[in-house]
């Protein structure tokens, strides 16, 4: 009945509206919105496995 399927209700307006926010947050910031500088993407690398480590060791502390 013109409905979409169950879990696609959105998905393409929530995209567009996340890419959006990045590109203005970035202008905002004076950042680029893609990386290419092999440095900076070694160190948000690091910055990403830091944050995973961190997170599971305090979800794992939160266990009985």
């Amino acid at each position: 009945m013109g409905r979409p399927p169950a879990g696609r209700s959105g998905t393409d307006d929530l995209k567009a509206r996340a890419i959006a926010w990045v590109e203005r947050t970035c202008a905002d910031q004076d950042v680029p919105v893609k990386l290419s500088d092999p440095l900076a993407l070694a160190k948000v690398a690091e910055l990403l496995a830091q944050g995973r480590q961190t997170g599971s060791s305090r979800d794992s502390s939160k266990r009985l």
